[in-house]
């Protein structure tokens, strides 16, 4: 299982003392303004931040960090990934689960194994895609609804899927 859970990318800073715009990744917006401890995602590895403050200026939050108190301090952490640790995730109601617990599921169907849960994304409409690495070498894109998406059996680690032609 993850420790790590991604929250947001940092994208633009906010102002000149060290306020920061995060492009949010959580489905959750109220959850920026309760963090307190977060961790940024650098080349030398996880680096925790304190939250000092939380504003939203067009439904983007915009986080203020104690260890960055200008915008020469902040303007590098441009397109560095906002983490939380496990601890401070939001609680799951039965049958949820987190995405990134679930990566490197075998992904099966009706007829047996069909490949690997590798990724996902989200698109435009705020649908959550499943990315399989498939067995004879293919990607197939499956989209995160009842209809395609049967169950996630986290003991297991398996995911059932109803692959259609043309998936």
């Amino acid at each position: 299982m993850e420790d790590y859970f991604r929250v947001g990318v940092l994208t633009s800073p906010h102002g000149v003392k060290g306020e920061i715009s995060v492009y949010p990744t959580s489905d959750s917006l109220d959850r920026y303004k309760d963090l307190e401890v977060c961790y940024l995602k650098l080349k030398d590895g996880m680096k925790e931040v304190h939250v000092t403050s939380c504003k939203y200026k067009k439904n983007q939050p915009v986080l203020k960090f104690a260890e960055y108190n200008s915008i020469e301090e902040i303007e590098p952490l441009r397109q560095i990934e906002l983490y939380i640790d496990r601890e401070h995730a939001i609680a799951l109601e039965e049958g949820e689960y987190y995405m990134a617990d679930i990566i490197g599921f075998d992904v099966i169907d009706e007829n047996g194994k069909i490949g690997t849960l590798k990724d996902y994304t989200e698109n435009g409409a705020d649908q959550t895609i499943f990315i399989v690495e498939c067995l004879d070498g293919s990607t197939k894109y499956i989209l995160d609804i009842p209809e395609f998406i049967k169950n996630v059996d986290l003991d297991s680690k398996t995911i059932l899927v109803n692959v259609i032609k043309g998936m």
